[in-house]
């Protein structure tokens, strides 16, 4: 495999010492070739995955980023490394000010300056702190739009969301964060225009770049709003495809136990519940008394993998609408989908034809390519990767509460 490590589809090869300390895409990109190319990863594929993870990935801060963001836009002369927060957080407060953006979206006694030190410090936002950043900084849509999906790991701008359809006109027509509140205050006020169903609100051809084009926009977008946890939205739909495909496979898994052991009981995707789904696909992690998994900060990997884990409560949420999708979830039952049906394949195939099935799943539902800079999503991609790639899924996942144990004792 090591000679077709140059097709793997993130940046263009570059030497690794040639790569700027603040290229966080290109720097990651790199030291996942390096560790898939190794000698050791085919023969100790789950501990040098491990050991990449825990030991060496650079795991990359809302903060970092931010911080790379205005080195490159205010164009730093000195070592990104050697630049002290207090010019970042200069830079940050005087633009504030100088595009009359207030300090928060919600009342707040903190003082801007406070705010911004966090922000500079912070592991992740909240969604509204890009949009925020995005007035205060000038940003263009296509900033911001990074900012969403590559460093929050979140959808795009949601264009049947009118607050986000606001804030994408003013930045595209760089209009402040005033110009945006007055046009939230039209919304309210604005008489819905009903629209056919058969008819497409959104599509990437549609231009919003006059006023009058908005308001008629968000006009149409009034009568058929979407909520993002109904079972309208694209990401649920996607997401109960691919669970109900996933159903399919475990069903068989089971039957072909089921069988061995000369049993007579029938296994069918509608007969699989969230629990066995937890079971096949978390097999790795350990489970408490009350058989629920063991808690998320117990792991060594909790950080890298963003608290997150795809329990048979979170799938219920999902399911009763509780929690929307998220694209952890849709990437996690793609993975799992791929392992299954292309584990006697060839690893490079399997990973080339994962990718290209995820990320037309991810711009469906304008979530963002896969981001290698992302712990968990690299971490499926160099288990896709192995001979056997939900049982080194698994292991890693074992081990990681194996040393949050062995560090705690």
């Amino acid at each position: 495999m090591k000679n077709r490590m140059q097709d793997l589809d993130f940046e263009q090869n570059v030497a690794f010492d040639k790569v700027q300390e603040y290229e966080f895409t290109r720097r990651a990109a790199q030291r996942f070739r390096q560790v898939v190319s190794l000698d050791s990863f085919e023969d100790e594929d789950a501990d040098v995955i491990f050991h990449y993870l825990y030991k060496e990935m650079e795991l990359v801060s809302f903060g970092d980023h931010l911080k790379r963001y205005i080195y490159e836009r205010a164009e730093l002369e000195e070592p990104f490394s050697e630049v002290p927060q207090e010019v970042y957080k200069e830079i940050v407060v005087d633009s504030f000010k100088e595009t009359y953006t207030p300090k928060s979206m919600n009342p707040t006694s903190t003082k801007l300056s406070a705010l911004v030190n966090n922000w500079l410090n912070q592991a992740s936002v909240k969604r509204e702190t890009v949009f925020l950043l995005g007035f205060g900084l000038k940003m263009t849509t296509e900033d911001v739009s990074d900012f969403l999906t590559r460093v929050l790991k979140e959808q795009d701008f949601d264009f049947y969301n009118p607050d986000e359809v606001i804030y994408w006109y003013c930045y595209s027509t760089q209009q402040g964060y005033h110009k945006a509140e007055e046009l939230k205050k039209k919304y309210e006020i604005l008489a819905p225009v009903e629209v056919e169903n058969t008819q497409v609100l959104y599509g990437s051809n549609l231009c919003r770049d006059t006023e009058e084009k908005l308001i008629d926009y968000l006009a149409r977008l009034k009568s058929k709003r979407v909520d993002p946890i109904s079972e309208k939205s694209q990401a649920f739909q996607e997401f109960t495809k691919l669970l109900y495909h996933a159903k399919q496979i475990i069903a068989g898994l089971y039957q072909h136990d089921e069988e061995e052991k000369g049993g007579d009981k029938v296994w069918t995707a509608e007969r699989i519940t969230p629990s066995d789904v937890e079971k096949v696909i978390c097999s790795g992690i350990p489970i408490n008394k009350m058989g629920n998994l063991k808690k998320m900060s117990a792991s060594i990997l909790a950080k890298h993998f963003s608290q997150k884990r795809f329990s048979r409560q979170r799938i219920t949420n999902i399911l009763s609408h509780k929690l929307p999708v998220e694209r952890f979830d849709l990437i996690t039952l793609e993975f799992f989908i791929v392992s299954q049906e292309m584990e006697d394949d060839d690893p490079f195939n399997r990973y080339k034809h994962f990718l290209d099935e995820i990320q037309d799943i991810l711009l469906r539902c304008g979530m963002g390519e896969i981001y290698i800079v992302n712990p968990y999503e690299c971490f499926l991609l160099m288990c896709l990767l192995t001979d056997c790639p939900l049982a080194v899924f698994s292991e890693i996942w074992e081990k990681s509460y194996e040393e949050g144990e062995a560090e705690e004792a």
